[in-house]
């Protein structure tokens, strides 16, 4: 059968060779195709649940969400480990699975789960949002948006912006960061609602009553059917103020008699800024298996239209633009790959000869055409571990190939005719070709098996090995004998040729011409004194372990690149509001200010600065802002002679020891995500005997000089106002623990008495009925008053607070 396939192939060369080059360009078109990106796209086996309760505690978040969610996630078949954090306002559980695991099913699976555990929520908190987590769902680039523009105008400029970018074919999806929603707020004097003896449950459920629209049936007549329906929603903050409350003698109390309305923004979370000036910022996200690359560039074509329409005080700049790391780094890769063919090239034609050099040479381009067509094929894309592979293969793949020539090339020197010394090289040599080539790609079968994050990462490696290596088995044994067939050397006996061989094979190889005849004669010398070589090697391999044991060496998992980007996390404990936050932020930023190659500052601040992620992408536990900075093109400012690890330096030194918070800087990590390089991790029932372990552990690891930005997880102390209703005391009164918590949401985030959509806005807006600004403090708990049928009664009497 091989014998039969090899004859015909040298039978049919042109059809095949025809085959081979159309096969080959289809693979350069793979090439050019092939979407273009910095990792592997692999499935991280991990899915977060997000459940949101504005104004709940952590304890009560710990509670009423996270435990029935724990109840009922902990039976989902192939569940790792579940970790759950609760937060002022939020619950987060992260789940880990095994790596190949089933995401469908899985996702199934939760959403069942957390349907169950939905029931025995409070009424009050909003739907959980479950996300499976994703190495590529990273935007891609950042748009910021700054300038002296109102904060209104700047935030309409940014959602007109994502909108815009988000009808690309290859955006995903588009995030406003920085905005903060509008409210419609309502303000009611206190002393007003005491003197018409107003209730706050009153006045809330009033608003709520009155902007409802109430589909009332059908009216069903002979004539015909009719909807019947009775629209009462409020189109204008004038029509809140002329509800009606209730009336006292002749006067009607409206909501106007009392307090006013007017729109305005919710209280910030966070602060960002753009180079030291408020911005907004939005980021891309591309769709899973587009070129990033042209991703990016139609997103600046979009952003470059739409600011001819943008008033002059507003500017744009591009943050984090992945696709000029992507770009670097395959050009790096694929001047790094022609390099090497370069040099294969060169030593094949040195030793083989011109024309012979160039037929196995032309196995590298084919091989690699044939591989692309593959990859394509899989929907893989065109990231670093492919580029790898592709670099490793230069040299393997032409193998079989020197072999099928040098073969076919002592045949004819015998005097056979080129195609019987090409079909003669390919049957001779099909079985010690495909073993050299099985044999190889056996070293890397274990990778393919590596079960976890990191093996799924570095599976693209044996994978385009794989691709390539098999399709050089097919060039070398089916098309290098068909090409050999009619562009091998002229036929006829080289007696020189021949002469040589007979030397190597029968003859002294010391009389040997050229290369062959010096390593021949090389090899005679050092085997005439064995035990001197011997001594020789064995004294320069000990030297060379003993060099490699004095010098310190890091070990790393993945490349350690100089870093183009740099990000400080700001870390500080304490009930502190945003703009105190943002005061300690402003102080780190000051330091950071002025330093030689850093293009662009982002700095965020606020409790919440990054999602809850996995490995590196985490944020610290107790970080109230990060500021993030992006580093020149070093190539373009040559003058600047200053690298990455350079300008980090420089940062170490002016964070130092910063006043009253603590910093943590991260650069950007290669591979996969596997966080920090020192994880401890504590388990137990008894929360008081974890925390004494984590002080000896963190003492433990603090006094080692080599741990730097050491950190826990352990909830941060801070300070609340709890409030205990004495029952009974309230029922005298007629009030219950509902009326006194409405009365108390008057202070604090106003009670939410609805939705209102305004002509020029997108969205709903919250209708929230509070007390004015001046009215809303601490001491404002000591005088408030709850009006009851009795009139209004210090919350005091049967309110107690600690």
């Amino acid at each position: 059968m091989i014998s039969a396939l090899i004859d015909g192939a040298i039978k049919r060369r042109k059809v095949l060779l025809a085959v081979t080059l159309v096969l080959s360009l289809f693979g350069l078109y793979s090439y050019v195709t092939l979407p273009r990106e910095a990792q592997p796209d692999i499935t991280v086996p991990f899915i977060s649940v997000v459940v949101p309760y504005p104004g709940v505690s952590p304890e009560d978040s710990e509670r009423l969400l996270v435990r029935p969610l724990e109840r009922e996630l902990q039976s989902i078949q192939g569940l790792k480990e579940m970790n759950a954090r609760a937060y002022g306002g939020t619950a987060v559980i992260v789940l880990e699975f095994e790596v190949n695991f089933d995401k469908n099913k899985v996702l199934e699976d939760v959403r069942a789960k957390v349907d169950l555990a939905r029931g025995r929520f409070p009424p009050d908190a909003l739907p959980p949002i479950i996300e499976e987590a994703n190495i590529s769902d990273e935007p891609s680039i950042g748009i910021a948006l700054f300038g002296a523009a109102p904060e209104r105008a700047l935030y309409a400029t940014a959602r007109a912006l994502k909108e815009h970018l988000e009808t690309l074919p290859g955006v995903l999806r588009a995030e406003v960061s920085g905005g903060r929603d509008e409210v419609l707020e309502v303000n009611v004097d206190p002393l007003r609602m005491e003197a018409y003896g107003v209730s706050t449950t009153e006045l809330s459920g009033v608003i709520g009553r009155n902007n409802q629209l109430v589909p009332a049936g059908d009216l069903i007549t002979r004539q015909g059917t009719f909807a019947v329906k009775l629209p009462g929603v409020v189109e204008s903050p004038d029509d809140i103020l002329r509800l009606p409350i209730k009336t006292a003698g002749d006067k009607v109390v409206t909501v106007g008699d009392i307090g006013g309305v007017h729109r305005t923004f919710k209280e910030p979370t966070y602060i960002s800024r753009f180079n030291g000036q408020p911005a907004f910022t939005v980021e891309v996200v591309k769709r899973p298996g587009s070129n990033v690359l042209d991703t990016v560039a139609a997103v600046k074509g979009v952003v470059a239209a739409d600011q001819k329409r943008w008033p002059a005080t507003i500017h744009a700049d591009y943050t984090f633009d992945e696709s000029e790391f992507i770009d670097h780094t395959l050009t790096i890769l694929e001047s790094g790959l022609i390099t090497a063919t370069l040099l294969v090239m060169l030593i094949i034609i040195m030793t083989l000869g011109v024309r012979q050099g160039l037929m196995v040479g032309a196995a590298i381009p084919v091989c690699f055409m044939l591989a692309f067509l593959m990859l394509q094929r899989l929907g893989i894309t065109l990231n670093q571990m492919v580029m790898f592979g592709l670099v490793l293969a230069v040299g393997i793949l032409v193998d079989g190939g020197i072999v099928v020539v040098e073969y076919a090339d002592r045949k004819m020197a015998e005097g056979m005719d080129k195609a019987g010394a090409f079909a003669a090289a390919g049957k001779r040599m099909f079985w010690p070709v495909v073993n050299g080539t099985l044999t190889t790609l056996s070293a890397f079968v274990p990778f393919m098996f590596w079960n976890s994050i990191a093996g799924k990462f570095m599976s693209f490696l044996p994978l385009t090995l794989f691709f390539v290596l098999g399709a050089s088995i097919f060039v070398a044994l089916i098309v290098t004998p068909a090409l050999g067939s009619l562009a091998g050397r002229k036929q006829g006996v080289d007696l020189e040729h021949l002469a040589e061989i007979e030397k190597s094979e029968h003859g002294d190889p010391r009389s040997m011409k050229g290369f062959m005849g010096w390593y021949a004669r090389s090899v005679d010398r050092a085997g005439r004194h064995p035990w001197i070589v011997t001594g020789a090697a064995m004294v320069t391999v000990g030297v060379i372990v003993g060099l490699f044991a004095v010098q310190p060496h890091k070990v790393l998992f993945f490349l350690d690149q100089d870093p183009d980007t740099a990000t400080v996390y700001v870390k500080a404990r304490g009930n502190l509001s945003v703009q105190a936050q943002d005061a300690l932020v402003a102080k780190v930023e000051g330091r950071l200010a002025g330093i030689p190659g850093v293009k662009s500052v982002y700095t965020r601040s606020g409790t919440r600065t990054g999602s809850g992620g996995f490995g590196n992408s985490s944020p610290p536990n107790d970080a109230i802002g990060r500021i993030q900075m992006e580093f020149v093109d070093f190539k373009a400012e040559k003058a600047l002679r200053l690298t990455g690890r350079d300008i980090v330096e420089i940062v170490r030194k002016r964070l130092g020891e910063t006043p009253g918070v603590l910093t943590e800087l991260r650069l950007p990590q290669g591979g996969p995500p596997v966080g920090k390089d020192v994880q401890v991790e504590l388990r137990g029932q008894d929360p008081e005997a974890l925390g004494k372990a984590a002080d000896l552990v963190r003492a433990k690891l603090a006094a080692d000089p080599q741990i730097i930005e050491l950190e826990d997880t352990r909830t941060s102390p801070g300070i609340e106002w709890n409030f205990s209703v004495d029952r009974i005391a309230a029922g005298r009164y007629g009030v219950d623990v509902e009326t006194v918590g409405q009365a108390i949401q008057f202070v604090t985030d106003g009670v939410l008495a609805g939705k209102f959509r305004p002509v020029d806005a997108q969205d709903e807006l919250d209708i929230r009925v509070r007390f004015p600004p001046e009215a809303r403090n601490i001491a404002a708990f000591d005088r408030l008053k709850i009006t009851t049928p009795q009139g209004p009664v210090p919350m005091s009497y049967f309110v107690k607070m600690t």
